[in-house]
């Protein structure tokens, strides 16, 4: 039925501190970092290398005391399989009785079948040719006789991850992963889970929800999970093996957040819907003053602060429909039978009726039809225009434009409906 085949910077000492005191021993760490944003084959999509966040996160973490001799990074036309495999190996090998080792990964996800792949660079039509995930269990299980790993990846299936981390747990190991997305999802294009982790290393004062000056790695998971859900609509991977990860430092706190609430409810550091450029689009409120607000969206690499009024910031509001539903959910544009199977947050966890349990995925309401939407016109600025209620609470009504992204969507009572 479906293809799978898819392919407030802050000084960074404080980040050497944490990092070097609680995630792992700079001189006794190995990190080995893949980005590939082009592909030899011309035919697999390849994504923009303006301000990569994969170099970005390798100087960052690299500069926090990592030998030269104990990390590589492999970007483009370097991210071969080979190279790839060979780097893991030879780092892993070199790993001593306490030492970490960091693995990340940034480019396509492929599922095929009931197997996962990272696409390496000189990557082909055939599975044989593509970076099986199951290898870092493999060569990790021969391998690697030290602590900790640390998995990352920003990339679709990356939560294929978890399976993996929980085997080298079940050796004995701590292990930490970090996805952008379930084992069952795509993943966005843009760098939104890879700038996210670059913010918290850094020490965003946001992350620190319980105020104590430093970030956890627990906190990191939550901003993570925040940033995905609300910029990309997805839902994204953690876990944390044989280790307590709330007692898991990864940043300090340079300052403080200041939470302000304004008079419509919103508070500093919440995620919006905010009216530029004529449209609606994700942001998250920096500050609040006198009125305004200092709105950050994320441009794919680049980061852009906009000062808005009132009218143009709204909350954000995200449908959950009832396990057990009967819906219809979109794929590529067409719309297939489907049932509702889990929740978690605001994400439904869907089986597309008909087929089998590998197309199982995770979805936001963006996606499904229940079929209970109500046809209306909705007046905007002086204008009617088609769209549905989907929900109703009291005498709001919570209604998306027909043709028009979900960003658009909002509640508006009776007199601006007909």
């Amino acid at each position: 039925m479906k293809n799978k085949l898819l392919f407030a910077t802050l000084p960074i000492v404080w980040f050497f501190t944490s990092f070097s005191q609680f995630i792992c021993d700079p001189a006794d760490t190995r990190l080995v970092m893949t980005g590939v944003l082009q592909w030899q084959d011309p035919a697999v999509n390849s994504f923009s290398d303006e301000n990569r966040k994969d170099q970005e996160l390798f100087d960052l973490i690299s500069a926090t005391g990592i030998p030269d001799t104990a990390s590589t990074l492999l970007l483009d036309s370097q991210g071969t399989l080979e190279k790839m495999t060979n780097n893991i190996r030879r780092h892993m090998k070199a790993c001593t009785e306490n030492s970490t080792f960091i693995f990340y990964y940034a480019g396509h996800g492929s599922k095929i079948g009931d197997k996962y792949y990272f696409c390496n660079y000189d990557m082909g039509q055939d599975a044989t040719s593509m970076f099986n995930v199951e290898t870092l269990y493999e060569l990790a299980s021969k391998h690697f006789n030290g602590k900790r790993i640390v998995l990352l990846a920003d990339c679709c299936y990356s939560g294929s991850l978890l399976a993996v981390g929980k085997k080298i747990a079940e050796l004995g190991k701590e292990v930490i992963v970090l996805t952008s997305a379930t084992s069952s999802n795509i993943s966005t294009g843009n760098w939104t889970f890879t700038q996210t982790l670059l913010d918290d290393l850094r020490g965003d004062p946001f992350a620190d929800s319980d105020g104590n000056g430093m970030i956890s790695l627990t906190e990191t998971a939550a901003e993570i999970k925040e940033a995905m859900k609300y910029r990309e609509y997805q839902l994204n991977g953690f876990a944390a093996y044989n280790l307590e990860a709330d007692k898991i430092q990864i940043g300090r706190c340079v300052a403080q957040s200041s939470a302000t609430q304004t008079d419509s409810g919103i508070y500093s550091a919440d995620y919006v819907y905010a009216h530029t450029a004529k449209k609606w689009r994700t942001a998250r409120v920096m500050k609040t003053a006198g009125g305004t607000y200092t709105c950050q969206f994320y441009n794919y690499s680049v980061k852009e602060d906009v000062e808005l009024s009132a009218e143009n910031v709204r909350e954000v509001y995200f449908p959950v429909y009832e396990v057990g539903a009967k819906v219809e959910v979109e794929w590529e544009g067409k719309y297939y039978k489907s049932t509702i199977l889990k929740t978690d947050d605001v994400f439904m966890y869907i089986h597309y009726d008909g087929d089998d349990d590998s197309y199982d995925e995770w979805v936001m309401y963006d996606r499904i039809w229940t079929g209970k939407e109500v046809e209306t016109e909705i007046e905007w600025n002086g204008v009617w225009y088609a769209g549905y209620i989907l929900e109703q609470k009291g005498d709001r009504f919570f209604i998306t434009y027909k043709g028009d992204e979900h960003s658009w969507d909002e509640w508006v009572t009776k007199d601006r409906l007909r």
